[in-house]
């Protein structure tokens, strides 16, 4: 964009990489040990993913999370082994698959991604990492209280997860 353009667009958004790290950093810092993960959903609410994806795991991050399973697999080759990913709508009906084969880690939201992910899981004759997201009252994505309760009630419904 010319200088002239920007003059008449009203507004520039500058993406400041070094600021979204050392936000990064200051919010790791306060976590007491605990892991602290960055969200780059949405291309990284429109500020590019990759380039906020790489330039976070230059400073240390190692945990990425984003909506769908296809944002994973855009960001995997280029980050390290090291790096989990991890997709926030858990699998689509028969995707489950494509987790495992690129190295995603789904956020099960539901009894039946976490059934489809036992049965990969048995299919596949081991254990297969996920996260078990529950909706704690602001109706968005996650198991419901009765939901939980049955996973409680049967263990079985966690075996091979």
């Amino acid at each position: 964009m010319s200088n002239h353009s920007q003059t008449n667009a009203g507004a520039v958004l500058v993406v400041d990489l070094d600021a979204i790290c050392n936000n990064w950093r200051a919010l790791r810092a306060r976590l007491g040990g605990a892991q602290c993960a960055a969200v780059v959903k949405a291309d990284a609410y429109g500020l590019g993913a990759q380039r906020v994806a790489r330039a976070l795991y230059r400073a240390g991050c190692r945990h990425f999370f984003v909506a769908h399973v296809d944002e994973a697999i855009a960001l995997r080759p280029l980050l390290d082994a090291d790096a989990s990913l991890y997709a926030l709508h858990g699998s689509p009906p028969g995707a489950e698959a494509e987790f495992p084969a690129h190295g995603v880690v789904p956020v099960l939201n539901s009894l039946r991604q976490l059934a489809a992910w036992r049965a990969l899981a048995q299919r596949h004759g081991k254990a297969l990492p996920a996260v078990l997201q529950v909706d704690t009252g602001m109706a968005r994505l996650g198991l419901s209280a009765p939901e939980l309760e049955q996973v409680v009630a049967d263990a079985g419904l966690l075996q091979g997860v």
